[in-house]
Formats: structure tokens, C-alpha cells, sequence
């Protein structure tokens, strides 16, 4: 029983693939009809219905499209009723066909289709496609009518002051995005698809004439390599075109703001679309971005200057200060004012754990309820940190199973965190306090040290797309520096960033402070 059963499924596949195969279409309109039914066997949302062509109704056709990816509507009143009123003429030489390919049909995107593969293709991507009796060829019609989210505020990266749209899931309109705020016919979107069976559509976006040389060429190449059924996930992707793909930090990063998006087009960089994902790919990438938000160009360049130290700040007690706090009080009680390493020293009495131990608990619980926090709904989560923070804390202090310090250093160390804009960069900073955190319990002070060399040794390795990941520290560029640690007025920053703009460097002009 099983043997025919697999008998029977291997020749429906065959079949399926034989029909799949096919290479032109056949003038018999039934042929032509089964083949496209085999290759769609067993989809329920396909839609199928015989129509007849002309005022006489003399030209038999077939419609083929999927229920949902359509809209009826249009189809109805710019597919059905012109090709009912049709006065067909010549129906044995191309006549016809120019006729409903160039003035029939009122549709944005009408094209002849000579390839079956190419139209089931087609009407997967939510095309209307017909076939008439006696032609090798069929038409699809672009009528795209499915539900999809409005544009909206980034949730990720918001800003006080600045542009509030974001990308959202349809490629077309974060297309339209870029498009609305660079009107320039340099820019180009080169297309590719992706995965085996999804066949997924990718886009990479470019300024002719300013972006990086070799930087599309090299980006379409890794694409290509890739070898897979689809990519679940843009993170995916990411993972697989990184140079350095064991390491935690991104050498490319992702954003949901057209702003920041075409920011980077405007340096030389180039933008990797997806379709189906409310942001965008940037590469090549450097890691000094993962600290620039989108409102340091909107706000006063000292403003700016003085917010980007302070994430710096807050990079730096991310990482070390847990292990500092640990190295410190285990190893270096020298260094320690005396009243204040009295005052830990009363707060420690009678703890349990050593504090290594306690600082290592403490961080952990720390990720678990933020990991909580994210995965519940939004009123849930924000009820479990705040029962995680308060009463669990105050709770566990009063059982002196940890002291107020430890508490103190913590939150500390979380609050510093969210300083940093990009989600990418934030979590991978989160990550390295754990590694100095036991170089720091293992070694003390020159553990931290040698953590921390380790660390700029192999930032200084990296490289995204040919470009140093520590760039402009490392080679160092001192007009790059205008746009660093600090950002510089505006009028002063007349070049792009050397490691991206080889050839077209400038890009301002001379400029002149109003009313001179």
C-alpha cells in the first residue's frame, strides 16, 4: 500500500516537474490549460475560469490568478470587460497581439509571456495571466491587490525631531521611499532573486557615480553564492555576505529610516532591499556608525557633539564596568578611597556569595527579565520589569543574598546600554561584558586589559567589503574625524568618507553664512 502510494506521488512530482520544464507554450489552448494546472496542483487559492474574447466571442482564452494577491476590482474593469468588447480583426498575426498588449488593457504593466515558467512565476507575484486559443504566448497583467501595512514611525529608531516614515514589508514602496527623497536618475536598483523556492526578491540601491568602486559587483557576487531553498529572515542574508561571520559584531547594519538609508547612498555605500522586511541593509559598514542616530543631524552640531560623547560613555561602562566593579574590590582594594570601601564592606557583611559570583548571578537575571520583557506582550512585559526591578531587587537585598552596590551597578550598566541607537551594536556590546567580566574575576585588572587588547586586535582585523571595520581610527582620517566623536557644523564636512568615495570625494560645495 505504501509502495503505491509513493509510487503515486513520485509521478504526480514528475509530472509537475515535466509541466514545470516546458519551454514555450503550445497552440492548443487545453494543452496549455493543463500544464499550468499541473504545475499549480493542490493550491487552493488558485483561481481559474474560461473566458471568450471579442464582441462575437469568438477567441477562447483562459484566466489564471490567486485569490488574495489580486484585486478584483481592477480586474473586473480593466482586464475582463475591455477584453469582452475587443474587436479582435486579424486573430491569426501579431495584430492581436499589439492591440492588447499597446491600447487595450488601461494597466500599468502588460507584457507578453512566451516561457510557462515565467507565468507561473508571474501569477505567483500576483499577476493576472491569460491564455488564448491558437498563440504560443500568454499576457500578464499587473494587478497586485493585497493587504499590506501603511507607512509609519520607525518603533526602533525614533527621534524627537526629524523624518517620521519607515519602511515597511512591501520592496515597491520602500522603493518609492528612497526614490521621494533622492530624485536623481543615478540612482539605480539593480535586481535579484533569492532562494530557491521562495524566490524572493532582492534590490540593490546605488549612486551611479559616487558609490564605492566595485562595491555592487562584489555585493551580487556574494549574493549569488548563496545556496538555499529562501532566507527566513533579512538577518539571514546578513549572516551569509558578512566577511567575518563567527564574529558578533555586524559588518553590516540594518535600519527602518529612508533618512538614514539615503544618507549612506549619498557616502557612497550601497542599500540592500528585501521584500517582505520593514528595513534595509547598508554596507559597507563601519563600527562608529552603530553610535550616529538620525537626530544628530537635526539638532545643533554641539548638541549632537555632546549627545555621541555621552553613548561613547555609555559603550565604555557597558562593557567594563561590571568587570572593573569585581576586579577592583577582589584584587585592587588600594585603589579604593577608605570610607567608601568601608561603607561596601558594611554592605557585604554576611553575603553568601563572593563578588564575582554575585555581580555574575546579577547580570544574568538582568538579561533573563529583559529577554522576558521582549517576548511578552508590550503591558505584560513592562509589568515584569518592573516587578524585576523593584520587587525582586528590593527583595533580595533584604534577604541580604545580594548587596545595594551590586544593585547599583547593574542598572547602571543597563540604563548605559540603551545610549546606544542601533539595536545591533547594543547587543553585541551587551555580550563582551560577560568575557571581561571573567577575565576581570579570573585576573583582575590586567585581565580586563588583556580582554580589552584582545578585543581592539580583532576589531582591527575586521573588514566589510574591503573597508576597515575601525575606520577612521585605524587608518586614521582626519577629515573623517569631522563626523566621529563629534560632529562638525555642517558647512565644514565638504567631503565624504575616504574609505567609501574614491573617485567623486566632494560634496559640497563653497557655502556662506546667511545674509553675506
Amino acid at each position: 500500500m505504501f509502495k503505491h502510494i509513493f509510487r503515486k506521488n513520485k509521478s504526480e512530482s514528475n509530472k509537475a516537474a515535466q509541466a514545470v520544464q516546458r519551454e514555450k507554450f503550445s497552440k492548443d489552448l487545453d494543452e496549455n490549460i493543463k500544464c499550468i494546472q499541473e504545475v499549480l496542483a493542490k493550491c487552493c487559492d488558485l483561481e481559474s475560469r474560461p473566458i471568450r474574447i471579442g464582441r462575437d466571442r469568438q477567441i477562447r482564452a483562459h484566466i489564471f490568478f490567486l485569490d488574495g494577491m489580486v484585486d478584483s476590482g481592477f480586474m473586473a474593469a480593466n482586464v475582463l470587460k475591455p477584453l469582452m468588447l475587443l474587436d479582435p480583426g486579424d486573430t491569426g498575426g501579431p495584430k492581436l497581439d499589439d492591440e492588447i498588449l499597446n491600447s487595450l488593457l488601461p494597466a500599468g504593466t502588460v507584457d507578453i509571456v512566451k516561457n510557462p515558467n515565467i507565468l507561473v512565476s508571474r501569477v505567483l507575484s500576483g499577476s493576472i495571466a491569460i491564455i488564448m486559443e491558437g498563440r504560443e504566448n500568454a499576457f500578464t497583467i499587473e494587478a497586485i491587490g493585497w493587504q499590506e501595512r501603511a507607512v509609519e514611525e520607525s518603533q526602533t529608531e525614533t527621534v524627537v525631531k526629524g523624518a517620521r516614515a519607515g519602511f515597511v514589508e512591501n520592496i515597491r514602496v520602500n522603493r518609492s521611499l528612497i526614490r521621494r527623497m533622492i530624485k536623481y536618475p543615478g540612482l539605480k536598483f539593480e535586481r535579484l532573486n533569492l532562494g530557491r523556492i521562495t524566490n524572493t526578491e532582492v534590490n540593490i540601491a546605488y549612486i551611479d557615480g559616487i558609490v564605492m568602486e566595485g562595491l555592487v559587483e562584489e555585493i551580487k557576487r556574494r549574493i549569488a553564492k548563496i545556496d538555499t531553498d529562501g532566507t527566513a529572515d533579512f538577518g539571514m542574508l546578513q549572516e551569509m555576505i558578512d566577511d567575518s561571520t563567527f564574529s558578533i559584531f555586524h559588518q553590516t547594519y540594518s535600519t527602518e529610516r529612508p533618512d538614514r538609508a539615503c544618507s549612506c547612498l549619498l557616502e557612497g555605500r550601497a542599500v540592500i532591499l528585501m521584500d517582505n522586511f520593514p528595513y534595509v541593509v547598508v554596507a559597507p559598514s563601519v563600527i562608529t556608525q552603530f553610535f550616529q542616530s538620525a537626530e544628530d543631524y537635526s539638532s545643533k552640531y554641539l548638541v549632537a557633539s555632546f549627545e555621541r560623547l555621552l553613548r561613547f560613555v555609555g559603550l565604555n561602562i557597558t562593557v567594563l564596568l561590571p568587570g572593573l566593579y569585581v576586579a577592583i574590590f577582589s584584587y585592587h582594594h588600594e585603589m579604593i578611597p577608605t570610607e567608601l570601601l568601608k561603607s561596601i564592606s558594611q554592605a557585604r557583611e554576611q553575603l553568601p556569595f563572593p563578588i564575582f559570583l554575585e555581580m555574575l548571578i546579577l547580570e544574568l537575571s538582568f538579561e533573563i527579565l529583559r529577554e522576558a520583557g521582549v517576548r511578552l506582550p508590550r503591558p505584560v512585559g513592562q509589568a515584569v520589569s518592573i516587578v524585576g526591578a523593584l520587587v525582586i531587587g528590593q527583595a533580595a537585598v533584604a534577604a541580604r543574598l545580594v548587596s545595594p552596590p551590586s544593585i547599583i551597578i547593574v542598572a547602571l550598566t543597563a540604563i548605559a546600554s540603551f545610549t546606544i541607537p542601533i539595536t545591533e551594536g547594543s547587543d553585541a556590546h551587551r555580550l563582551l561584558r560577560f568575557p571581561v567580566l571573567l577575565a576581570a574575576g579570573a585576573f583582575g585588572l590586567p585581565g580586563i586589559i588583556t580582554a580589552w587588547l584582545m578585543l581592539l586586535v580583532h576589531l582591527a582585523g575586521m573588514r566589510s567589503f574591503g573597508v576597515p571595520y575601525l575606520s577612521p581610527i585605524s587608518p586614521f582620517s582626519l577629515s573623517d574625524w569631522k563626523d566621529f566623536l563629534v560632529r562638525v557644523p555642517s558647512s565644514f564636512m565638504k567631503k565624504r568618507p575616504t574609505q567609501t568615495a574614491k573617485t567623486n570625494i566632494r560634496r559640497q560645495g563653497s557655502w556662506k553664512r546667511g545674509g553675506e
